[in-house]
């Protein structure tokens, strides 16, 4: 029988893997001086905050005591929402250099949070736009990381 304590074992270990396998990626990132901020630094912020999110997981379910609970395996719906979930973050990652980082979040953020929460439009909308611009300024504005501007904002 699969159970919550399991499953959060093995998800934090496969997490703490995960955040390894990232910090091991980014220390291979080539780094030039023309960049205010090093390309490895963003990299590397997610693989040590991943890392530490898996063992916190892991040892948090190592460490549970009393009755376990049964975890039970998504439905149909689950399951087709799943599906879509990994396919909006397949195209978010292939549409990311054509489009730039500020317009694929902005439709990557308003078309998941209008299916997973079926909310209306208008609040996916703004929240969405508000994800685009503040990426744009964050990431490559303010930060001057090299992720693809896309066509809306070449200059």
């Amino acid at each position: 029988m699969k159970t919550l304590r399991s499953a959060d074992i093995v998800g934090g270990c496969f997490l703490s893997v995960l955040g390894l396998l990232t910090l091991w990626a980014s220390s291979n990132i080539v780094t030039t001086m023309e960049h205010r901020l090093s390309p490895r630094a963003l990299p590397y912020a997610v693989g040590l905050l991943i890392l530490g999110c898996g063992v916190g997981l892991a040892a948090k379910a190592w460490r549970l005591r009393g009755p376990d609970k049964a975890v039970d395996w998504p439905d149909t719906a689950g399951t087709r929402t799943i599906i879509v979930t990994l396919a909006a973050i397949g195209l978010y990652n292939g549409l990311l250099e054509l489009l730039g980082l500020p317009l694929a979040t902005f439709l990557y953020v308003t078309l998941s949070i209008w299916f997973l929460n079926r909310t209306r439009w208008a609040a996916a909308l703004v929240t969405g736009i508000a994800c685009g611009v503040i990426s744009y300024y964050v990431f490559i504005s303010l930060l001057g990381l090299s992720f693809p501007e896309g066509v809306l904002f070449k200059g």
